[in-house]
């Protein structure tokens, strides 16, 4: 039988015969299970995506990735390649895009992080690209011209990773020299980032001495993770090494820096002061006054206004150091006064924001906002306080607040990579929404309660003065 079968050009015939009886004789072997830390199981496992979905994302995930699909963190070492995958196709689901996009761009950063490309430029590039800003060249190329495109948001990241690179040795020969070009002009533009580092500990520091217990355990734990930041990141960065002494009181670090840099401390940097007497609270801007209507000749106004005359203006604002940054107990219609000042400041605040197009970087209303932009922008606008530039120490200010007793104002955290590091925010506006820079639609307004946001959400923080929780702050907004 096998000569009648075995005939000239009968090879593959031979190799189906063959496998044919192999499998009949086989005995039957249930299908392994996806390793749980897979790529494939990252988005089989994902509870904030319908069925019929995260059915056509698993499809779209095989499609582009075949067995690469099944590798997983822990087959060996570091894996970083795995990470980059599944960090882009968590912003994928995030953005809201085609699963075959998501898939494809995920891929192609997976590929180009085995391919020497830094993990933090071949997520942002892929990032980028689903929002149809693709930059020209390869992903390396962008990481060579990072100075071109520098962002807050990457640089200490990409800077930690090239460093520890250059020291292990694991950058090609043909790749070190731009690498390390490119290494020393990310650090000259690192310098106003670690200002902003400085300003922020230093801000710490202050309400540290008159916070005590959870707050108090929870700036010390930020204070922690930010000097450990600062020396992974920004060693070389400070011309001396004194501005990255932990030993040394951060407000005096912060005057070094500045000195370093030629600038002087500002009004509100003085305010950081740890011996300083306690800081008079921040009114918040005035609003315009309305145009006076025309009058006739009998002293009546000739039109009716155009509009209502202003509500009353929020309350002042408590700056670092204040030993009560919350209001006196008010009682419930006192409370409702707060709650809609301030629920007007934000709506005519935000308003002019909305349909502002995502730019990463972009802090310019109607030319383009990241989300990080957008929420200092509204709360520089709005209340004249200004926040750090990034949305990881943005997650740092102001008071923790649950999510069921969030009101208008309130800072709202997420991570959209699922990186297990903050990585978007938003601006709580009561109602079940907030308003962020959304990097598929632009600003817009989005419901809190979303499946993707419930999954990605990491917390709040309350910035502006409100009464304490045990005062009849848990009134809802109007």
């Amino acid at each position: 039988m096998l000569a009648l079968v075995y005939s000239r050009g009968s090879h593959a015939a031979l190799r189906v015969f063959l496998g044919l009886g192999a499998v009949l004789a086989a005995p039957k072997v249930a299908r392994a299970a996806p390793d749980p830390t897979s790529i494939r199981a990252f988005i089989e496992g994902r509870d904030d995506l319908r069925r019929g979905v995260r059915s056509q994302w698993a499809k779209a995930v095989s499609k582009s990735f075949g067995g690469a699909a099944l590798k997983s963190e822990a087959e060996s070492g570091v894996n970083q390649e795995v990470r980059v995958a599944k960090e882009i196709l968590a912003a994928a689901i995030f953005m809201e895009v085609a699963p075959a996009a998501g898939a494809k761009a995920a891929f192609e950063g997976y590929r180009g992080a085995l391919g020497y490309v830094p993990p933090p430029i071949a997520v942002q590039y892929q990032i980028l690209a689903l929002e149809g800003r693709q930059p020209k060249g390869r992903p390396i190329d962008l990481a060579f011209r990072f100075p071109e495109f520098y962002h807050d948001e990457i640089a200490p990241e990409l800077v930690a990773y090239w460093e520890e690179a250059i020291e292990k040795g694991t950058i090609p020969d043909f790749a070190l020299d731009e690498t390390e070009e490119a290494l020393e002009k990310t650090r000259q533009k690192m310098k106003p980032l670690l200002l902003d580092k400085l300003r922020l500990l230093s801000r710490l520091d202050r309400e540290r001495a008159v916070a005590d217990g959870a707050r108090r355990a929870t700036i010390e734990s930020d204070m922690l993770g930010l000097e450990a930041e600062l020396q992974r990141s920004f060693s070389r960065v400070a011309r001396r090494p004194v501005v990255l002494d932990a030993r040394r009181r951060p407000f005096d670090r912060l005057r070094i820096q500045l000195e370093d840099m030629g600038q002087e401390l500002s009004s509100e940097d003085r305010f950081l002061d740890p011996t300083a007497a306690p800081p008079p609270r921040k009114p918040a801007p005035l609003e315009p006054e309305p145009p006076a209507p025309e009058l006739g000749p009998d002293g009546v106004p000739l039109s009716e206004p155009d509009r209502p005359p202003p509500p009353l203006p929020p309350p002042p604002q408590p700056r670092p150091g204040d030993p009560r940054p919350v209001l006196e107990p008010m009682d419930k219609r006192a409370l409702m006064d707060v709650l809609s000042a301030y629920r007007a400041r934000l709506t005519r605040t935000i308003e002019p924001w909305l349909g502002t197009p995502y730019l990463f970087g972009g802090t310019t209303r109607r030319v383009g906002v990241d989300c990080s932009g957008f929420a200092r922008g509204v709360f520089q606008e709005g209340f004249d306080l200004l926040l750090p530039r990034v949305s990881r120490d943005q997650f740092m200010v102001g008071q923790s607040v649950p999510r069921e007793a969030l009101q208008p104002g309130d800072l709202v955290f997420f991570d959209m990579k699922e990186s297990g590091r903050v990585s978007h925010v938003g601006v709580y506006a009561g109602d079940g929404r907030f308003a962020h820079a959304s990097l598929s639609r632009g600003v817009v307004y989005a419901d809190f309660g979303a499946a993707t946001y419930r999954r990605t959400y990491r917390g709040g923080r309350r910035i502006l003065a409100y009464p304490a929780a045990n005062s009849g702050s848990r009134a809802r907004a109007p």
